[in-house]
């Protein structure tokens, strides 16, 4: 019966072992034990030491049972110990927790390099994301007088050349503006280890998004569908909700370069704006007209359409300062039945009010004023080249018109006119360095060769593929961030990113691509 005792004792003690190691870590009192249990699953493996453990339990209880001796305890401090069979009546002297000694060879052979690492690995919850293809900067090529504008594979704005491929439509059935088309032969001569396909190009496309794939053809720009929005309004946002005399349908043409910067593919912004900087320099601010530039009948054309605007939204202002005026109406009202309102509160706020009525009065005479002075423009415009410049003396009369305007329907005009003359002098020269030749030829040569040295980059952030990919298994398939000169004057500082699952662009499934506004 003892000896089976005994048997039983061999056997439980490696067989708790065995369960302490598939338990450990516990704490408290016992984390000498698990500093043991780790070393000896980090040998093998954790399910390997329980399964070894457990082997031992049975052969050290099978020793003891039929040999008549009990088998040492790997418990013990003293592996030595052991009692015959006529000894085992004896009490046994109390076993001692082990501690590793230098003749422990698992021990020895386990560095703190390895320990840490599978401390590393034991408590990640999933396999490192990889960091992805570097990212690849969108440039733009410089303005050149005597190369077709027009013959590049890689561009943003304009028309896309969707060849057999569809215009995309929202799901109201409105044709999406277009932004960017990327040829995906270049793509990967900048990046070999790009994750899409080496052939074709992506067309991309505004609104509610839209990616959709070119095979490669000869094709000419697409034909704009029936009903295309406009793309932005000229000197103002992009994506108006209506079209109007300032909207133009398409944004402005300019063909891209990519460049793979030399970073990783988890970089963050800043390391790819310092990359970038590399390539072009960056931008220190808006694209602006020198204050001495001369003036194009363009800028006057667009500050008559300016003016028709400010007129056709006249409604707006005064009906503003109606809802003020009926607001302050009822406050006035409250305060005058107020036990509690300061002394004097009532007289303020009638006056505040009789203020508030004489410049509802003064825009209500603007507005009965303003179609004269449009009139007058008009006339002034009426027949002229937008691409000849202005001689002093008419430059003189814009300025003189400029001011009026301001002085005498500021109200009106604030949201719609521009303030100084370098402000519509630079409106022409955006549309000249993007326009055709002809348009091109009126661009003076110095404003030409700064913007080419100054102006290739985007105002903040970068216009890039890839990079910035996080742990959901999406790349970036296009970000474009705010640029005056491509009239992406987002509403609010950010940029649009469209993005793709790592699965869906290998398999071809553009249309998983998605769109988002990103504010910075």
């Amino acid at each position: 019966m003892k000896r089976l005792i005994a048997a039983l004792v061999a056997f439980a003690v490696p067989a708790a072992a065995a369960a302490y190691v598939h338990l450990a870590p516990l704490g408290g009192s016992l984390r000498p034990l698990d500093a043991f249990a780790e070393q000896l699953a980090a040998i093998r493996g954790q399910e390997a030491a329980v399964l070894a453990l457990l082997a031992l339990a049975v052969v050290l209880g099978l020793a003891v049972l039929f040999t008549g001796r009990k088998a040492p305890s790997p418990l013990l401090l003293d592996p030595a110990y052991e009692t015959t069979a006529q000894d085992e009546d004896e009490a046994a002297p109390t076993p001692l927790p082990w501690a590793p000694g230098p003749e422990d060879a698992h021990a020895e052979a386990l560095s703190d390099a390895r320990i840490a690492g599978l401390r590393r690995r034991a408590l990640s919850e999933s396999p490192p994301v990889p960091a992805g293809p570097a990212p690849v900067l969108l440039v733009r090529k410089p303005r050149e007088r005597t190369r077709d504008w027009f013959a590049d594979a890689s561009w943003f704005g304009g028309l896309p050349r969707l060849g057999p491929a569809a215009w995309p439509r929202d799901e109201a059935g409105l044709p999406l503006p277009f932004a960017a088309q990327i040829d995906l032969g270049e793509l990967a001569a900048a990046c070999p280890d790009t994750p899409l396909p080496r052939t074709g190009a992506l067309a991309f496309f505004l609104g509610t998004g839209a990616v959709v794939a070119v095979p490669e053809s000869g094709e000419d720009f697409s034909e704009p569908p029936p009903g295309l929005p406009p793309a932005y309004d000229e000197g103002g946002h992009p994506l108006p909700a209506r079209a109007n005399r300032l909207s133009r349908w398409f944004f402005p043409f300019w063909p891209v370069e990519p460049v793979a910067l030399a970073v990783r593919g988890d970089a963050d912004d800043a390391t790819i704006d310092q990359a970038a900087s590399a390539y072009a320099p960056a931008r220190d601010g808006p694209f602006a007209a020198a204050e001495t530039q001369g003036l194009w009948w363009h800028a006057v054309i667009h500050l008559a359409d300016q003016l028709h605007e400010a007129l056709a939204g006249c409604d707006r202002p005064i009906a503003v300062q109606q809802e003020a005026l009926a607001r302050q109406h009822a406050a006035l009202a409250r305060l005058r039945i107020d036990p509690q309102a300061k002394p004097y509160a009532a007289e303020d706020a009638q006056e505040e009010l009789a203020a508030m009525e004489a410049g509802l009065e003064t825009l209500r005479e603007q507005c009965a004023a303003l179609p004269d002075m449009v009139a007058a423009l008009d006339g002034f415009v009426d027949g002229r080249d937008p691409w000849t410049p202005l001689s002093a003396d008419e430059r003189a009369i814009v300025a003189d018109i400029l001011a009026e305007i301001h002085q005498s329907y500021g109200e009106l005009v604030r949201e719609h006119v521009p303030a100084t003359m370098a402000e519509l002098a630079t409106l022409s020269l955006r549309a000249m360095v993007s326009g055709p030749p002809e348009v091109l030829a009126a661009l003076p040569d110095d404003v030409l060769a700064r913007i080419n040295r100054a102006c290739r980059l985007p105002l903040s952030g970068q216009h890039r593929l890839f990079g910035g990919a996080g742990g959901n298994g999406e790349i970036v398939l296009l970000r474009l961030a705010r640029d005056d000169l491509m009239e992406w004057n987002w509403a609010e500082p950010g940029h649009y990113a469209f993005t793709i699952g790592r699965d869906d662009a290998a398999a071809g499934n553009w249309h998983a691509a998605r769109l988002d506004f990103i504010a910075d």
